[in-house]
């Protein structure tokens, strides 16, 4: 197999690792800086390098691998779908729902395989959960609640593309690392959200920066000693969910708070059971039934942060060879779309996220009034 990566930033090299693991060569790589192509060339032993995205696209490549700033996403994924390749692409799909729905559209015909990177479903211990909830053992899911913490935001702190709303949209922390809660709590739960109630803190919304780096404006500051940011995005949000089945939750999101590295926290409580879970600690799941005490199962051999995007992209790359390797009669890309579910994250799962977020991003806007998704 061979791919091609866009975007050679953070995201880029962390999909070019995981490629590397699984023997998938890299066939060229596209950035906006001709230095920036040809030093992750040189890394990662790339043949092909530049800024113009026709490379991505040429005859001999099989996927299109998208690690470019959520605004340019739709954009990649048509052309790349123009020309016939299959697309992974980093998450959230899009910041417009119309925009998404076309995606998941478009995403469904010609037998393409299309992935979006929810990796946290491929942490050992959440597949076991799924598994736990899927199986009936636990009862009806009741609560779903829990946090995403980071303090990658927390001031000081690098000013990149993040702040930038023609790159990131109008939100931060919901769609950064909100989208990958609102999955797991899904994906786990087997219940999809119905209506939301949101809350946004924006605690810094006037900034200084000063060498690349935030500070927070204190008002006294002396000409020339900096330039002023205005920040509209949220730095920390809070979400009550309702969710199908009856069951409830919610979840606080921060990217501010000092300590938490990457603290996604799940706990689901159902009829039967309990279980709960952190991605700080992510070969241990806790679950308890009334009575029983507590049992923590330890994934001894379990995997990591990057093992998760290589478990991620094994599924994606086996459905890509499956595709390739059946019949190219219509009837028979139809039945296979229409079997059992994919086993990598779909653009039309993906769509969903954006619905939510959006209607997050309504009901903050309407003093956390609940909205319907």
């Amino acid at each position: 197999m061979r791919a091609a990566i866009i975007g050679g930033g953070f995201a880029g090299n962390i999909h070019a690792e995981a490629l590397s693991s699984l023997g998938v060569q890299i066939a060229a790589v596209v950035t906006t800086k001709e230095d920036t192509a040809e030093s992750f060339a040189k890394k990662w032993n790339v043949p092909v390098w530049g800024t113009d995205p026709a490379l991505a696209f040429a005859d001999g490549i099989d996927a299109v691998h998208i690690c470019t700033p959520p605004t340019s996403h739709g954009h990649y994924v048509l052309e790349a779908l123009k020309a016939g390749k299959h697309v992974f692409c980093e998450k959230p799909l899009s910041f417009d729902q119309d925009e998404a729905e076309k995606l998941a559209a478009v995403s469904e015909t010609g037998g393409r395989i299309c992935a979006l990177t929810y990796n946290v479903r491929y942490h050992m211990a959440v597949q076991k959960a799924r598994e736990l909830i899927r199986s009936g053992r636990f009862g009806r899911p009741l609560l779903i609640h829990g946090s995403y913490l980071q303090e990658f935001h927390a001031l000081p702190a690098p000013y990149d593309w993040r702040y930038d709303p023609s790159l990131s949209g109008s939100m931060r922390a919901v769609t950064e690392i909100g989208s990958h809660w609102i999955d797991t709590a899904q994906y786990v739960s087997g219940r999809n959200v119905t209506d939301v109630s949101a809350s946004f803190g924006r605690f810094f919304p006037e900034r200084v920066v000063r060498n690349g780096m935030m500070e927070a404006a204190d008002g006294e500051r002396e000409t020339g000693t900096g330039d002023v940011l205005h920040v509209a995005s949220e730095d920390a949000a809070c979400v009550t969910f309702r969710y199908e089945d009856g069951a409830i939750g919610n979840v606080c999101l921060s990217e501010i708070s000092p300590g938490r590295g990457n603290y996604l926290s799940i706990e689901i409580t159902c009829e039967k059971g309990n279980l709960w879970w952190n991605e700080e600690d992510n070969n241990v799941l806790h679950t308890a039934k009334k009575g029983d005490g507590v049992r923590s199962d330890i994934f001894a051999f379990g995997n990591g942060f990057s093992d998760t995007f290589a478990s991620l992209m094994r599924n994606f790359y086996r459905a890509v060879l499956q595709a390739s390797d059946r019949a190219a009669s219509a009837s028979d890309q139809v039945s296979a779309q229409a079997g059992e579910p994919a086993e990598y994250p779909t653009f039309r799962e993906g769509a969903r996220i954006v619905r939510i977020c959006e209607a997050i991003r309504r009901s903050a806007e309407r003093d956390a009034a609940w909205i319907h998704v």
